[in-house]
């Protein structure tokens, strides 16, 4: 923890304390996609917009729950006016890019708060897929995988008119359309835990912050995930149609999170025997071969059970 506090900037501390002004804030940052849709997006203007769950999570930590979803709704209503009354825009960043991460950093202020708020966004996260799976199933009278397959035609169309092989091309389209809902949420997952722990860290930095200090490699998920992930690889495995669908692209997304707690184990482990090169070798190797992933979340799963940082990590995170 910092031992002493910062003053947040003048403009900062009176855009962030006052409704208005953050809901405009928050509006053009997640504008900055909808302003350039159709044309070259810069790279600065893109990570302004995948940045706007951490301005939601900041002022969540420095003016609570009611503050930040007022404001959350302000700015939804601007996004609705800037695209000529269209709902979905302004639906999608209430829900997904405010609600979201709103509760997750809320739940920072508990006991375990880290690793709560991680498990509560994936949670979330997987809620509003399978909701949109299955309402865009439903319009269409067909199946999640129907739907999923409608969506993505569109990205495949320029490989067929190039004339790359067709068995081929059915393969990866296939492969795809299973895995496309759950890599998503999973890919969100990342991106907007990363944004409530930055999130923290700023509040840390200024001196707001009131919740759990623990650092990300204490990251441990409850035996409910364990059960509920074996759940849903017996229901993958043994059912049929949209329920299997459904099953597979949830579990995609728990299968992360085990992973990722098999990289705190082993991230903790290394640390603990001064390996810090062999740390940063094991995130390069992810980099370049992602299927490594797999061996983590066995460690994951297990560390549910046998708790392997126990003996490793202080009490007090470190602090």
């Amino acid at each position: 923890m910092n031992q002493q506090p910062r003053s947040l900037p003048p403009f900062a501390q009176w855009a962030l304390t006052r409704r208005l002004p953050c809901a405009v804030l928050a509006t053009l940052m997640y504008g900055t996609v909808l302003a350039f849709a159709g044309s070259v997006l810069s790279l600065p203007l893109l990570v302004l917009h995948v940045l706007t769950p951490a301005l939601f999570a900041l002022i969540t930590l420095g003016g609570g729950l009611a503050f930040a979803m007022q404001v959350a709704v302000v700015a939804a209503v601007g996004v609705t006016l800037l695209t000529g009354g269209e709902l979905g825009p302004g639906l999608l960043m209430l829900i997904l890019y405010a609600a979201l991460p709103v509760l997750a950093a809320t739940t920072l202020a508990q006991q375990g708060g880290v690793s709560r708020s991680a498990l509560n966004l994936a949670i979330g996260l997987v809620t509003t897929m399978l909701v949109v799976l299955m309402t865009g199933a439903g319009s269409d009278g067909g199946t999640a995988l129907e739907y999923v397959r409608q969506l993505l035609a569109p990205l495949f169309e320029a490989s067929r008119q190039e004339g790359m092989d067709p068995v081929m091309l059915l393969r990866i389209e296939e492969m795809t359309a299973w895995i496309f809902p759950g890599l998503t949420a999973l890919c969100l997952w990342l991106v907007w835990w990363g944004n409530v722990m930055l999130a923290r860290n700023i509040a840390v930095y200024y001196g707001f912050y009131r919740g759990d200090v623990q650092p990300v490699s204490s990251f441990s998920l409850p035996r409910t995930v364990a059960y509920g992930f074996m759940l849903l690889m017996l229901v993958a495995s043994l059912a049929g149609g949209t329920p299997q669908y459904l099953a597979v692209n949830a579990g995609l997304v728990f299968a992360g999170l085990l992973s990722a707690q098999g990289l705190a184990v082993v991230h903790t482990w290394l640390y603990a025997k001064r390996l810090q090169i062999a740390a940063i070798v094991m995130y390069v190797m992810l980099l370049i071969q992602p299927a490594m992933v797999l061996p983590f979340a066995m460690i994951g799963l297990l560390d549910i059970w046998f708790d392997y940082r126990r003996n490793i990590m202080p009490a007090d995170g470190g602090k």
